[in-house]
């Protein structure tokens, strides 16, 4: 009900506390867009795929200002039967990696960052060690779309193309 429709707040439940985000949509790191995709309902399933929000306890913590309720239990038993019966992991399918070379800040995401003495021993940074960050999980591509993949910039910004 509580959706941003119609000027309505906007509330969101998780593990069975629900939130008030209204005032929170403009701020969210990840965009207002991506946030309002779970407005009125359970954010569980989004976190499932944004674990960038188990990294830390920041969205926790900030969460805990915005609390203004207890979702009924028998609703926080559906959703989570409905994330137990999840199958799916969306990152399942990511490429391997030499983690060896890496400071690992998160795997699934992938936020990593190869070490000051390794960048340093060459003027070139090999590509197997460059810096890693994904907020999603790597695209699974067939060799048919990877061979005919194309990218296109858009450089008209700043006055070319």
């Amino acid at each position: 009900e509580n959706n941003g429709q119609d000027g309505k707040p906007i509330w969101m439940s998780y593990g069975g506390v629900v939130y008030d985000v209204t005032n929170f949509i403009s701020n969210h790191p990840g965009g207002s867009e991506m946030i309002l995709k779970a407005a009125g309902s359970a954010i569980e399933p989004f976190w499932h795929v944004y674990r960038q929000h188990f990294a830390s306890d920041l969205p926790l913590r900030l969460m805990e200002r915005m609390a203004v309720g207890q979702l009924a239990e028998d609703d926080q038993d559906v959703i989570d039967e409905q994330m137990a019966e999840r199958e799916d992991d969306p990152f399942e399918k990511e490429p391997e990696r030499d983690n060896d070379h890496f400071i690992i800040h998160s795997d699934t995401p992938m936020n990593a960052e190869c070490p000051d003495n390794v960048l340093s021993s060459n003027y070139i940074t090999p590509g197997s060690l460059f810096y890693i960050r994904h907020h999603h999980q790597v695209p699974f591509l067939s060799e048919d779309e990877m061979e005919k993949y194309e990218l296109e910039i858009d450089l008209s910004v700043y006055g070319r193309g």
